[in-house]
C-alpha cells in the first residue's frame, strides 16, 4: 500500500507509517506477521494517520475497505481464515 510522500522533500504520510525506515527486531517481527495480520496492521496504521490529520473521510474509508476487498479477491488463499 502506498501513501503520499513528496520527493524530494520532507513530511508526507508515508513517512508517518509504522513501517517507514523499520529495522532490527521490529522489522523482523513485522515480516513474520501473517499476510492477514500485516494487512490489518497497515490498514489500521493508515486509518490512524488519516484520522490524526483530520482527513479520514468516507472516501478514504471506502478506499481502505477496497484495499481489503481486492486483497481477499486476488489472494483468497492468503486472507481466508
Amino acid at each position: 500500500m502506498n501513501m503520499e510522500q513528496p520527493h524530494p522533500g520532507v513530511g508526507g504520510r508515508h513517512r508517518e507509517t509504522y513501517t517507514y525506515g523499520l529495522s532490527g527486531n521490529k522489522l523482523e517481527e513485522y515480516l513474520n506477521l501473517s499476510y492477514r495480520d500485516a494487512l490489518t496492521h497497515d490498514i489500521l496504521d493508515a486509518r490512524r494517520i488519516y484520522m490524526k490529520e483530520g482527513v479520514y473521510t468516507p472516501e478514504i474509508r471506502a478506499g481502505l475497505l477496497n484495499v481489503i476487498r481486492k486483497n481477499r479477491e486476488l489472494y483468497p488463499e492468503l486472507f481466508n481464515k
